[in-house]
C-alpha cells in the first residue's frame, strides 16, 4: 500500500489506514493526525525517510519493507514498500506479515509478565519449580539450574549460550519446540548464574516453554488470547500453521540461498510474525504504559518493572534502553531489534516523547537497520533540542595508569560480534574497537574504571574485573553488547601446548540450512589452541574446551561442536 506524499493526503491516509486495526486499542481513532504530528518539520522528516527507504531497498536488494510511525502515541504513518517475494509475490501493504525475529522476545516478556500478573508464574523462583527435570551443565557449580529464575532468563543473565544443539539458526530442519528446549540440557553455561549479561536465544525459549507448561496451552495460543487479541492485532501470530498459510506473508531472503526455512524452531525467542498495522497497535500499547482503551492490560507496576532495569545494564525484561540527551533533557529510548531467517526488524519507542517506530524487512542487510534512525533523531531534536553527549572527557578526572596496570590490560579482547585492542601509548593506554569505530585514549578514572570516547564525544564506561574461576579478565560495560573478554596479549606466558591437541587442528566448515556458511580454523599459538582467533583457555576434560568468552568447544565426539554448532572437516 502506497500513499501520495503530499502532506494532507499522506497524513489522512496514514491515520485512516490503521484506524480499523487499532480500534481495539483505544476505541475509535479519528482520521486526524495527533497533536504536534502535522508540523512541516515532521512532514519533511517523513518525506526524507520515505525516500531513504526506497533508495536503501534498491541499493541492497531488499524486496519488501513495512513501516509505522507513532507521534504523541498515535499512528501518523503506516506504509508498505515493494513485494512480499516468493512465487506468489504480491505488493506489501499495512497488513502484510513479516517475521520480526528477536523482536519476538519483547512479546515473550510481556506474555510471561501477564502470566505472573495472574499468579501463574513467579519471576524469582528457580525454574526447576516449573521444569523439574531441566538440567544444564556448568563448570562453576554442580546444580546451576537450581539458581536460574525467569527474571534471569528474561534479562539474559542466566549464563546460557546463544544456540541450542537441536533447533537453531543454522539447521535446515525445524524440530518440535519441546525437542529444541530439551536439548538445552546438553549445553554448557558460559558464566556463573546471575553474574554477567550475555544475549541468549535459549533463555527466552526456556521462558516460553515454561509459559506453555504452566498455562497448559501452546505459547502461540497464550500470546494470541492474552496479548494479540486484546490489542486488536488480528494479523499477527506465532503459530506456524497460521503464518505459513497466509498469502499476504513476506518471504525471507538471504544472499546465497534460493530458499530459507519458513518455520523457525526458535518459537519464543524469534517466532512472531506481525504486520505494520499491528506493530502500530503494539507501540501504542507501550506508549500508553501497558493500557488498552484506558484500562491496564499490563498492571502499571509490572509495566514499570519491565522497563526498570533493576539488574543493571541496558537490557531489562525483554527491552533494551539507550540513554541519550537532547538539548538539556535526558531521554530514554527503548528498543529491540531482530534478525534471522532472511528477515530483520527495528522496533523503537520513547515514552517521554510518545514517539514510536517499527520497520520490518525481508532481507538482512545493513541499510534497513538504519531505516527510521534519522527520522527518530529529527523528531527528538524538534521536541527537545539538538543531540548532545551525556558525558564527555571534560566531565571526568583521568589518572595516569601505573606501568603494572598498563601491562595487565594490554592485549586483544573479544565480545559479541566485536573485537578490540588495548595498547600502550606513551604513559597511557589506547583503545581501538573494530565495529563501532571507537579509536582513541582509554581514559582511566580508577584502577578498575575506564572510559572510551565515541566519535560524537560521548563516553562509554567499563568496569575491569580481574581473572578468576577459570575465566579471563573482562571489561564489563553498562552497554551490555559492548562488554569484552580478554583474549591474548604480548605479556602472556606460553600455554601447555599438549601433543594430544594435534588431532584438533585444521579447517572446519559450519553449514547453514544445508549450505556452507563460514569456515572455522583451529590453530596453535603461543602454546594454546585458538578457534577463529579466540583462545581456548580451559580444557575441562580431554577434548572439552572453553574459550576466553566462555563458549564450549567439544571435540569428544565424531562431529565436534563450537557454540553448539556442528563443525564439519573442510
Amino acid at each position: 500500500m502506497t500513499y501520495p506524499m503530499n502532506r494532507r493526503s499522506f497524513l489522512a491516509h496514514a491515520a485512516t489506514g490503521v484506524a480499523a486495526g487499532l480500534a481495539g486499542v483505544g476505541g475509535r481513532l479519528d482520521a486526524q493526525p495527533a497533536p504536534g504530528a502535522t508540523g512541516d518539520s515532521l512532514d519533511a522528516l517523513v518525506k526524507a525517510e520515505r525516500a531513504a527507504i526506497v533508495a536503501g531497498m534498491a541499493a541492497q536488494s531488499v524486496e519488501g519493507t513495512a513501516v509505522c510511525l507513532l507521534d504523541h502515541g498515535r499512528p501518523v504513518w503506516v506504509e508498505g514498500f515493494g513485494k512480499t517475494g516468493g512465487p506468489d509475490s504480491v505488493d506489501v501493504d499495512s497488513e502484510t506479515i513479516f517475521s520480526i525475529q528477536s523482536t519476538s522476545k519483547h512479546f515473550t516478556a510481556v506474555g510471561v509478565l501477564l502470566a505472573a500478573q495472574e499468579g501463574l508464574l513467579d519471576l524469582d523462583v528457580p525454574i526447576v519449580r516449573y521444569l523439574p527435570r531441566f538440567k544444564v551443565s556448568s563448570r562453576f557449580e554442580a546444580n546451576p539450574q537450581d539458581r536460574i529464575t525467569l527474571r534471569l532468563l528474561l534479562c539474559h543473565r542466566a549464563g546460557l549460550t546463544h544456540e541450542a544443539p537441536t533447533g537453531n539458526n543454522y539447521e535446515p530442519q525445524s524440530p518440535s519446540f519441546e525437542a529444541h528446549v530439551r536439548s538445552i540440557s546438553d549445553t554448557w553455561l558460559r558464566f556463573p548464574v546471575g553474574e554477567r549479561y550475555r544475549y541468549s536465544n535459549l533463555g527466552y525459549d526456556l521462558a516460553g516453554f515454561i509459559l506453555h507448561e504452566r498455562t497448559a496451552m501452546p505459547y502461540a495460543q497464550w500470546l494470541r488470547r492474552k496479548l494479540l487479541e486484546p490489542l486488536g492485532m488480528h494479523d499477527s501470530t506465532a503459530d506456524p500453521e497460521v503464518y505459513t498459510a497466509r498469502r499476504n506473508r513476506a518471504v525471507g531472503h538471504e544472499e546465497g540461498y534460493d530458499t530459507i526455512p519458513a518455520v523457525t524452531p526458535l518459537v519464543a525467542s524469534g517466532g512472531v510474525y506481525a504486520s505494520a498495522r499491528d506493530m502500530a497497535a503494539y507501540l501504542a500499547f507501550h506508549l500508553d504504559g501497558g493500557r488498552v482503551r484506558g484500562d491496564a492490560l499490563l498492571d502499571p507496576d509490572i509495566w514499570q518493572e519491565m522497563h526498570g532495569f533493576g539488574l543493571g545494564g541496558d537490557y531489562g525484561l525483554g527491552v533494551i534502553r539507550n540513554e541519550v540527551r537532547y538539548g538539556e533533557t535526558p531521554v530514554r529510548v527503548l528498543s529491540h531489534q531482530g534478525g534471522g531467517f532472511g528477515f530483520g526488524c527495528v522496533f523503537v519507542y520513547c515514552p517521554a516523547a510518545r514517539l514510536g517506530w517499527a520497520a520490518m524487512f525481508n532481507r538482512r542487510a545493513s541499510a534497513p537497520y538504519r531505516f527510521g534512525s534519522k527520522l527518530i533523531e529529527g523528531a527528538l531534536t524538534g521536541r527537545f533540542g539538538a543531540a548532545m553527549p551525556r558525558l564527555t572527557a571534560k566531565a571526568i578526572a583521568p589518572i595516569r595508569p601505573t606501568a603494572a596496570l598498563r601491562r595487565e590490560l594490554v592485549g586483544s579482547y573479544v565480545g559479541r560480534n566485536v573485537t578490540a585492542r588495548i595498547r600502550e601509548e606513551g604513559d597511557g593506554l589506547r583503545f581501538d574497537e573494530d565495529t563501532g569505530g571507537t579509536h582513541g585514549p582509554l581514559l582511566v578514572n580508577a584502577p578498575t574504571a575506564f572510559f572510551t570516547a565515541a566519535p560524537d564525544g560521548d563516553l562509554t564506561g567499563y568496569q575491569y574485573v580481574p581473572a578468576a574461576d577459570g575465566l579471563p579478565a573482562h571489561l564489563e560495560c553498562g552497554k551490555g553488547e559492548a562488554s569484552l573478554d580478554y583474549n591474548e596479549g604480548p605479556n602472556d606466558p606460553p600455554g601447555p601446548d599438549l601433543d594430544t591437541w594435534a588431532r584438533h587442528l585444521g579447517t572446519y566448515t559450519v553449514d547453514q540450512w544445508g549450505k556452507p556458511a563460514f569456515d572455522v580454523k583451529v590453530e596453535r599459538r603461543n602454546g594454546y589452541l585458538f578457534i577463529n582467533g579466540v583462545r581456548l583457555v580451559v580444557e575441562q576434560e580431554p577434548g572439552l574446551f572453553f574459550t576466553s568468552d566462555g563458549e564450549a568447544v567439544d571435540f569428544r565426539k565424531d562431529v565436534p561442536r563450537w557454540r553448539n554448532l556442528r563443525l564439519r572437516r573442510g
